[in-house]
């Protein structure tokens, strides 16, 4: 080593040690620390000393292997690596290791820590230690069942992984599943111990009514369980002072990260899309996330960019994936387009295992830039060095300090970035505290009457007492059935049932079963899109457009490109046929997907016990509730979405011969014949990729990053 880079190097480990000594000033030398590491070749006589310091400021991942048997510092990275994850050579730092600890001793933790910290992989130990039957995890979004499951998957040995409701349980069984999923699970799970992912969202004002309070509903009946339990989230300062006192107790609140994040403001640049392209010019060797304010947007900020980056190769792997993309989906796809130029896109618009390739061509550095939504934010992992806020506004809301600090961490990477970069071109938002309300406890202004009516009446207490009062004096719907609607407005239910009172004719019209003719359904679908609905959800379309939406798909079924040529008679001056594309997503992941089956139990329900009363026959719409989830295709094919096989391809391998009637039946079909010489000479190179993905991430198959 050169003398003078020597002595840098030792005045600097001085300069860090010295910082290490005093308690007002660790946070500072930890960065400093991290900051050395990012430039440091891991040799030299100096190595000793990095350890030692590494231990000191609890960052013992970082440390090297040839820490001396017997020392204190092997000592310590020895009482940091559970046993139980030894093996894989997985060791935590020490704020995870105070978190484990806590938790293996039977005590609750309600952590908030930055995104970089690990709180999933305390969940891993945790799996992995056995000690618990039954564990339940509750994510917010499907994506992150499937990352959870392909994460704790290597664990199916000692555990039955359930991640849908068809699924049978075992002695010994983990639970990954939404709140919805949740609820409407056939028989309710023994819990030893459970997990709330992204916990905020019990009182995130930005969050959808409908949602927050299928949560609270989660987070009551999964407590009153006595379990144990675990609830992570980022940057949340304190619980409102209406939750219970020892809930609130069990709040661990750590800055402790293990990379380093620098924010340059660049909200004063006059032109700044040419700004973001020479960035992104300037970065092309490292990885960077876009995020940008909605799905639209963010596809049209993608093709803008295009030329800021290297355009792929024609054999490479983006560029074979955007092949396959425009072949089986649409060559208008903005998203196609962006890829075809080096530049991937997520958006929770984007079909769920489009969205799984794009991820992998960015952390495998196929692709330099990704252009995303707020999506991104909730759990799934990148490798991004870089992270652009290019809007000011997530949703037409402007952006918050909460979200704006979720957002940064996202830069940076364990191993990988030990220093990331944020580029904000609007001024970071002001640092304010984030204080989380669980409504369901607190019985604030944020409980949703759907919320309070899923307690018992002598447990409201004052204003929210007087808020849902009227719910339990009415005797129009009963309040099991308004209970059995989670999250529809209670006094939507109340309103329709009235009028089915007043008009004894319609509660029979209504009562159908099987197979519905065109009218009857239609009939029934106004009737719940009119009257179940909260005017946020009618945004943007009417009846008639939904109507014609849900026909094209039923016709098209299938054939992607039909249902776009069909919705782009309808497009607006100025749209072209990529908005079509974006249109027929939308709708079928949020109408098709949760808008249509939760508004048409809701009418079922009501209709049924109206009926009931008035000598009508009950109705039974689950034949449609299974045609119009399933996107009319055969049984299962939309379920292995959630394992990372879209759509055209789950159409071809049922053609090939897979067997089975819903997702489970489905994957283990394709566990078993996906190397055979008949279904892999019918795949191209793309298909094989996306198999031995979602085989690997079923605890088999091989790596092929």
């Amino acid at each position: 080593m050169d003398g003078d880079l020597m002595t840098d190097t030792f005045t600097e480990l001085r300069e860090i040690a010295r910082l290490s000594r005093r308690a007002e000033h660790r946070n500072l030398g930890r960065d400093r620390l991290i900051r050395f590491l990012d430039t440091y070749s891991t040799a030299g006589p100096e190595l000793p000393i990095v350890d030692s310091l590494c231990a000191s400021f609890g960052l013992f991942p970082y440390m090297s292997t040839s820490v001396g048997e017997g020392s204190i510092e092997a000592l310590a990275v020895e009482y940091h690596t559970p046993q139980d994850l030894a093996k894989e050579g997985f060791t935590f730092h020490a704020k995870q290791q105070e978190v484990y600890q806590r938790l293996m001793d039977g005590e609750n933790v309600i952590l908030s820590a930055p995104t970089s910290f690990g709180k999933s992989a305390i969940l891993d130990a945790l799996v992995a230690s056995n000690k618990w039957s039954n564990i339940v995890v509750i994510v917010p979004t499907i994506a992150l069942i499937d990352e959870t499951r392909r994460r704790i998957s290597r664990f199916r040995d000692d555990y039955t992984i359930i991640t849908s409701t068809s699924q049978t349980p075992s002695e010994r069984s983990i639970f990954v599943l939404t709140q919805e999923r949740f609820l409407e699970l056939p028989k309710f799970p023994s819990v030893d111990l459970f997990l709330i992912d992204e916990f905020y969202k019990l009182g995130s004002v930005e969050s959808f009514d409908q949602r927050r309070s299928l949560l609270n509903l989660t987070w009551k009946k999964l407590k009153d369980t006595g379990a144990q339990y675990y609830l992570i989230g980022p940057n949340i300062d304190s619980l409102v002072a209406g939750v219970d006192p020892e809930v609130r107790a069990n709040l661990v609140r750590t800055e402790f990260t293990t990379v380093v994040v620098d924010v340059i403001d660049r909200s004063g640049v006059e032109d700044q899309l040419a700004d973001l392209k020479g960035l992104l010019a300037l970065e092309a060797n490292d990885s960077t996330l876009v995020f940008s304010g909605s799905p639209d947007k963010a596809e049209t900020l993608a093709t803008e960019l295009l030329g800021s980056v290297p355009v792929p190769d024609t054999d490479s792997r983006s560029n074979s994936v955007a092949d396959w993309l425009s072949e089986n989906y649409d060559p208008a796809w903005r998203t196609v387009v962006a890829l075809k130029g080096g530049i991937s896109v997520h958006t929770g618009v984007v079909p769920r295992p489009v969205q799984r390739m794009m991820v992998r061509l960015f952390n495998a550095g196929n692709v330099p830039a990704m252009v995303c939504t707020s999506t991104l934010i909730e759990g799934v992992n990148t490798s991004a060095k870089n992270v652009v806020i290019y809007d000011h506004k997530i949703d037409n809301e402007l952006l918050s300090f909460f979200t704006f600090s979720n957002i940064r961490g996202r830069a940076g990477r364990m191993f990988r970035h030990f220093v990331g970069k944020v580029y904000t071109y609007s001024a970071p938002p002001v640092d304010e505290a984030t204080e989380v309300d669980i409504p369901i406890e607190s019985q604030s202004e944020l409980a949703s009457l759907a919320t309070l009516a899923q307690l018992e009446y002598a447990d409201l207490q004052g204003p929210a007492r007087e808020r849902a009062k009227h719910i339990f004096e009415q005797d129009v719907l009963g309040l099991s059935t308004i209970r059995s609607n989670r999250g529809l407005d209670p006094d939507l239910q109340i309103q329709l049932a009235t009028r089915f009172l007043s008009n004894p004719s319609e509660v029979m019209s209504l009562g159908w079963s099987g197979s519905p003719n065109s009218s009857q359904l239609r009939s029934a679908l106004k009737i719940a899109f009119d009257e179940l609905l909260i005017p946020r959800q009618r945004r943007g379309i009417n009846f008639d457009m939904l109507w014609g939406k849900l026909q094209n798909a039923r016709i098209n079924a299938g054939n992607f490109s039909a249902m776009v040529s069909q919705q782009e008679k309808y497009l607006r001056p100025g749209q072209d046929r990529g908005d079509a594309v974006m249109d027929v997503l939308r709708f079928q992941r949020s109408w098709m997907g949760f808008t249509i089956p939760s508004m048409l139990r809701g009418l079922q329900s009501i209709q049924s016990e109206l009926g009931e009363r008035l000598g009508a026959p009950r109705s039974n719409y689950e034949f449609v509730l299974r045609e119009v989830e399933s996107l009319y295709l055969a049984p299962g094919l939309v379920e292995l979405e959630e394992y990372g096989i879209p759509i055209p391809l789950g159409i071809k391998l049922k053609e090939l011969g897979l067997q089975g009637d819903n997702a489970v039946e489905l994957i283990l079909s394709i566990e078993q014949a996906y190397r055979a010489p008949r279904v892999i000479r019918h795949l191209s190179s793309v298909e094989q990729w996306i198999l031995d993905d979602v085989v690997e991430g079923m605890g088999g198959g091989r790596d092929s990053s």
